[in-house]
C-alpha cells in the first residue's frame, strides 16, 4: 500500500467557499493582467528576495512581508487580478520565511487575516498556490524567485505549460459526455487532446535534461514548498504537483475507478485548484470515464463502428500520454527523494511509493483499453 501522510480538513472559514469568484480564466490575456500587477509595490523587494534567501536574511524577510501587509491595509483590491497578484507575492515571502524555520504567521501575525480575506474572495485556498507561482508570475525580470536559478526558471516554465494545456482541454473532454462514441466529433475531440498532451512528456524531458533532481530541486528548491500554517490548518506550498493532471485523468479513465489512494490523492490536490475545476471534479464523481465508455462499445456483440474505433484510438493515445508522462516524471521524483533525502517524501506528502501506484494504475489501464481495441477481453 502506498503511503499517504493523512490530513484533517480544513475549517469552514478556511476553505474555499461558496462565495467570491466562479470563474478565474486562464487565456494568455487573463494570466499577463495578473502577471502584470504590483498592487503591493513588492517588485523591489522581490527582485532581492534570492538574496535574502542565499543570507537566509529571517529579519529582513520578516520586515518585508510587515511591509506588505501594511500596504495591503491601505490600499482597495477592488479587482480579481490584484488580490491574486497580492496572494502571489506575500506567499513568496511565506515560502521563504517557513524555509529558513520560521512559522511566517507566527512572525507576522496580521498576515493571517489578509490571507483568508483573499482566498475567500476568489475561492481558493487561504495562500498561494502553483498558479501564483507558476501562472500569475511575470515572465520577464520581474519574475519571482526563490533562488534566481536558471534551473528554478525552468521548472516555473514548466507550471506555466502543462497548467494552461490541461485548462483548456478539460471542459473538452468533459463535452464528450453530450456526444455518442459514434459521431464523428468524438474522435475528432479525442485525438486532439492526445496531440495536446503529448506536450506533457515533451515538458517533462525539458525539466529532466535542465534541473538536477538531487542537488537543486530536492536539495535547494524543495524546501521553500513546504506547508504553511494559516488560522490552525496547514496548505501545502505551491508546488508543480498541484498541476491539475487529475482533471484528464478524471475524465478519461479514473472516474469510475475504485482505488481508494488514488481517490484521496485527487481530492487533496483538488481543492488548490481554480473553483471551476473542483466542480468539474465533483461534478463528475463516479461518472462513467472515456475507457469505460468506449469499452462497453466494444462489448456489443457486433463489431465497433470505424468512428467508435477511431475514438478509441484517440483515448488509447491519450493515455500512453499518461503513461510516458509519468514514466519520466516519477523518474524525476525517484532521484529526487533517496533515503538519504532531507525530505523522504515530495510535496503535498506525497511518497515516490505512491506516484509509482499511480502510473501503475494508469499503465494497467492503457493496457485494458489496448486489448479491447484489438479484441481480446480482459
Amino acid at each position: 500500500m502506498p503511503a499517504l501522510r493523512k490530513r484533517s480538513r480544513p475549517s469552514a472559514h478556511a476553505d474555499p467557499g461558496s462565495s467570491g469568484a466562479r470563474s478565474i480564466r486562464l487565456d494568455e490575456s487573463a494570466c499577463h493582467e495578473v502577471a502584470r500587477r504590483d498592487p503591493l509595490s513588492a517588485d523591489a523587494l522581490l527582485a532581492n528576495l534570492p538574496a535574502m534567501n542565499a543570507a537566509a536574511d529571517v529579519s529582513e524577510l520578516a520586515k518585508g512581508l510587515r511591509q506588505l501587509v501594511w500596504r495591503a491595509r491601505r490600499v482597495e483590491l477592488l479587482q480579481v487580478a490584484d488580490r491574486l497578484a497580492a496572494m502571489r507575492d506575500v506567499g513568496m515571502l511565506l515560502s521563504s520565511l517557513q524555509r529558513h524555520g520560521v512559522e511566517p504567521l507566527d512572525a507576522v501575525p496580521e498576515t493571517t487575516d489578509a490571507l483568508l480575506a483573499w482566498g475567500l474572495s476568489v475561492d481558493m485556498v487561504p495562500r498561494d498556490t502553483a498558479l501564483h507561482y507558476g501562472l500569475w508570475n511575470p515572465q520577464d525580470k520581474r519574475q519571482r524567485m526563490f533562488l534566481g536559478d536558471r534551473q528554478e526558471h525552468v521548472l516555473i516554465d514548466a507550471v506555466r505549460v502543462g497548467t494552461l494545456l490541461i485548462d483548456e482541454m478539460a471542459p473538452t473532454l468533459a463535452g464528450l459526455a453530450e456526444l455518442h462514441p459514434g459521431d464523428g466529433a468524438f474522435g475528432e475531440i479525442c485525438h486532439k487532446a492526445a496531440d495536446q498532451l503529448g506536450t506533457l512528456p515533451e515538458v517533462m524531458d525539458a525539466v529532466y535534461r535542465n534541473v538536477d533532481p538531487v542537488e537543486f530541486y530536492a536539495a535547494r528548491l524543495r524546501p521553500f514548498m513546504a506547508d504553511v500554517t494559516v488560522a490552525d490548518r496547514q496548505y501545502y506550498g505551491p508546488a508543480p504537483v498541484h498541476v491539475p493532471l487529475y482533471l484528464i485523468d478524471r475524465l478519461v479513465w479514473s472516474a469510475d475507478h475504485p482505488d481508494a489512494d488514488l481517490r484521496y490523492f485527487h481530492n487533496d490536490l483538488v481543492r488548490y485548484g481554480l473553483p471551476q475545476w473542483r466542480k468539474l471534479f465533483e461534478r463528475t464523481e463516479g461518472a462513467t470515464s472515456l475507457v469505460t465508455r468506449l469499452g462497453y462499445e466494444f462489448d456489443r456483440p457486433a463489431p465497433p463502428a470505424t468512428r467508435v474505433a477511431y475514438a478509441m484510438d484517440g483515448v488509447i493515445r491519450i493515455m500512453n500520454a499518461l503513461v510516458t508522462f509519468r514514466g519520466k516524471h516519477n523518474l524525476m521524483a525517484g532521484g529526487a527523494y533517496t533515503d538519504a533525502s532531507r525530505f523522504p517524501t515530495g510535496t503535498a506528502g506525497v511518497s515516490p511509493g505512491l506516484l509509482d501506484h499511480v502510473l501503475t494504475l494508469t499503465r494497467d489501464c492503457a493496457r485494458h483499453a489496448r486489448s479491447r481495441r484489438t479484441g481480446a477481453r480482459s
